[in-house]
């Protein structure tokens, strides 16, 4: 039997991953409203074209807004996630460091 030591401090689970996935997947469509589903270069003369700025819905309008304030979440989640993973990044350092200097300590008092 394997007994799993258990981690100190955040855990796979704690990371937001699903939640930046979601609000990816909002903002592309979002974005798409925004373009009113149109092509930038229609792949066939049947599809739509996105209409130029100024000529947009009411719909594209409120989709645009929709895609600024995902995005403003996303950002939050991310520096979120960024100040958590500088924060174990410097903890990892600190400790292999201290492990470091055990080591040479125990070289150097064992050579005398």
């Amino acid at each position: 039997m394997t007994d799993k030591i258990p981690q100190p401090g955040p855990q796979p689970d704690d990371w937001p991953l699903g939640e930046i996935e979601e609000l990816a997947g909002l903002i592309a469509v979002r974005i798409a409203g925004w373009e009113e589903y149109g092509y930038r270069n229609p792949p066939a003369p049947h599809c739509a074209v996105i209409p130029p700025l100024g000529q947009r819905s009411a719909d594209a309008i409120t989709a645009g807004h929709g895609a600024v304030e995902a995005i403003d979440e996303l950002i939050r989640h991310l520096h979120g996630m960024r100040g958590q993973l500088v924060a174990e990044l410097r903890k990892d350092s600190d400790i292999r460091g201290a492990r470091v200097d055990a080591w040479i300590a125990e070289r150097r008092d064992g050579a005398r």
